[in-house]
């Protein structure tokens, strides 16, 4: 009867072992994975819209994803939204490239000289500290309402960024590889080509995702503050104005930019990194 009893005992725990991982496996599936996604924005953008339509919430203030949905049909398509997002997009662009250049280099300069980096590391710390839209009234009064005050200020956040974390990449690699580079010969140029650069990607291009989404917030923070043109400007010219509907449009056209661009960041980020799959 004990052998008996053991024996059910063994097979329950067995089966429920059975369903616990096949649980898992479903809860742990991309498509469970993506139905919860869905289902969790279908559900918000319904509670939204119940929410207006009910007035639980004013409209005024808070729009409505069906509001949201005709805004961003007649913006985007329209000859303000295209001059807008060339602007935005030119000074996020060279904002970007201009950073993500020095602040790179001065961070691998920085990594492959322990003087210069007892020399200069420790400021970077304080400056990078500054809150850099206070500093945009400065940069506008130093450069105008032009285009060159947007870039400064997304550079000034970028090449902090991006010095910092290539410098952290640089001191990451391994010491003993390193030191076994040195004793065969590489000179700086090549064990930075060879060493250093093949074993800081994956470091360098998540500072490279993080940049470019504060790029886009610094040009449009500053233009926000002051510009004659941009994404920022209409956020502001549409928010005094109550329309909330074509805010959030704006918005979400941000957002979606955000997204494609760290895809692209990542795809290239695997195709570089391909070597790494054994």
């Amino acid at each position: 009867m004990t052998m008996t009893t053991g024996r059910l005992t063994t097979a329950y725990a067995d089966v429920a072992e059975k369903k616990t991982a096949k649980h898992r496996r479903l809860v742990q599936s991309k498509a469970f994975i993506y139905t919860a996604r869905v289902l969790l924005c279908v559900g918000f953008l319904t509670l939204w819209e119940i929410a207006s339509r009910k007035g639980w919430v004013d409209e005024t203030l808070f729009g409505r994803p069906s509001g949201v949905w005709t805004a961003m049909l007649e913006y985007l398509p329209s000859e303000r939204s295209l001059v807008s997002l060339k602007d935005t997009g030119s000074a996020v662009g060279i904002s970007f490239v201009v950073g993500s250049v020095s602040g790179t280099i001065a961070g691998l300069v920085l990594g492959l000289s322990p003087t210069l980096n007892a020399i200069i590391g420790p400021f970077l710390a304080p400056i990078n500290s500054v809150p850099r839209i206070a500093l945009a009234p400065l940069f506008i009064t130093w450069f105008g309402l032009t285009m060159t005050a947007k870039v400064v200020l997304a550079v000034s956040i970028v090449f902090f960024i991006l010095a910092e974390n290539a410098r952290s990449a640089v001191r990451s690699v391994d010491a003993d590889l390193m030191t076994m580079a040195r004793v065969v010969g590489l000179k700086r140029s090549s064990l930075l080509l060879k060493v250093v650069l093949p074993s800081a990607v994956p470091t360098m291009f998540a500072g490279l995702r993080l940049t470019f989404t504060y790029a886009l917030l610094g040009v449009v923070a500053s233009e926000m503050v002051a510009a004659t043109g941009g994404l920022g400007q209409d956020i502001v010219l549409y928010s005094s104005s109550y329309q909330i509907n074509t805010v959030f449009a704006i918005l979400v056209e941000l957002m979606f930019i955000a997204v494609l661009v760290n895809w692209l960041f990542t795809a290239t980020e695997r195709r570089l990194l391909i070597w790494q799959v054994s």
